[in-house]
């Protein structure tokens, strides 16, 4: 079973002029220079290069014109929409599930957990999961990597899934490359050795760790296959 969302429309065209801050990019659509909304903090410093080819969706949000959604990177689309991961995650919830939780019965979404918000709790065959989902769009060399920015918000919630994995219950972490290029996924303790640490204490204490490839088209981000997801030494 193949799993998607079909993206908004319409996503009209546009280039990068230059990032203006974390959700911000100054964009040319036609002949006018407009303040598109970038619903990411990532740094994404390589996708978000001038001239790069975007594709945004017309919404009035505050002070600026459209929401940029997808980016041309080496010949395929890039999703830079941070809320895709929870929207595609229901999909799978609504299919049934995917591994590592599969029997979907029910589910609910932000959870407190040992002080923390948690994307979701689900009632699968096996019994309760509490499950975060993260979107990742950094490939490196056919390596998926994440964060690409400091998380300290990112480190807590794994700390918290690794609590609750030592009491026993399931938790496991998703994430979705928002690019089919990648072989598979990694941990980068250079962008921040405190979540890659943080991860290396919840895979030990029991959390599972799956990642999935996506393919994007200008109408559909589909699921496509899973990749490993590796967690290197840490950096101190």
């Amino acid at each position: 079973m193949r799993i998607g969302l079909p993206l908004p429309q319409p996503l009209l065209p546009g280039r990068v002029v230059r990032r203006v801050n974390r959700f911000a990019v100054e964009v040319i659509v036609g002949d006018s220079i407009r303040y598109a909304h970038l619903p990411n903090s990532g740094r994404m410093k390589e996708l978000l290069v001038p001239g790069a080819s975007v594709r945004i969706h017309p919404t009035e949000r505050g002070k600026t014109w459209g929401t940029v959604l997808l980016v041309r990177h080496q010949g395929r689309w890039v999703g830079v929409d941070s809320h895709i991961p929870n929207r595609l995650w229901e999909a799978v919830l609504r299919a049934g599930g995917l591994p590592p939780i599969e029997g979907v019965r029910s589910w609910e979404r932000e959870i407190s957990l040992g002080g923390e918000r948690i994307d979701f709790r689900v009632r699968a065959a096996d019994g309760l999961w509490f499950v975060e989902t993260k979107s990742c769009n950094r490939v490196e060399r056919g390596i998926a990597l994440f964060p690409d920015a400091p998380t300290a918000r990112g480190a807590r919630h794994l700390r918290a899934l690794a609590r609750a994995a030592r009491h026993g219950m399931h938790a496991a972490v998703i994430w979705f490359v928002q690019r089919d290029d990648a072989r598979l996924l990694r941990l980068d303790a250079h962008a921040d050795p405190d979540f890659a640490e943080a991860g290396r204490e919840a895979r030990r204490a029991g959390v599972k760790f799956w990642a999935y490839l996506c393919s994007l088209t200008l109408r559909r981000i589909t699921i496509e296959s899973a990749i490993p997801v590796e967690i290197p030494s840490c950096l101190r």
